[in-house]
């Protein structure tokens, strides 16, 4: 989860706001790319922390969730669940 550390500290800086980041803003964040699966498939947003999903475990560790994300737009909002 040490990639994507620098995403959960952000959006608890948030203190609950929702956020709309590009993917582009989430990489400034993280200081790396986002894998290529963050495009090609729905699925790496979905909100589930279990097994290999660090990305998510940093927005849910937040108290966050994925509410829409539109890979052609290539931007994400994320709203507190708590």
């Amino acid at each position: 989860m040490r990639k994507y550390k620098p995403l959960q500290s952000h959006l608890e800086r948030r203190q609950g706001r929702p956020e709309m980041l590009t993917f582009e803003d989430i990489e400034a964040i993280i200081g790396k790319q986002l894998p290529k699966s963050a495009v090609v498939h729905r699925a790496f947003w979905a909100n589930d922390n279990e097994g290999y999903h660090s990305h998510a475990r940093s927005w849910m560790g937040a108290g966050y969730r994925v509410a829409y994300v539109d890979r052609e737009e290539k931007v994400v909002r994320f709203e507190r669940t708590r």
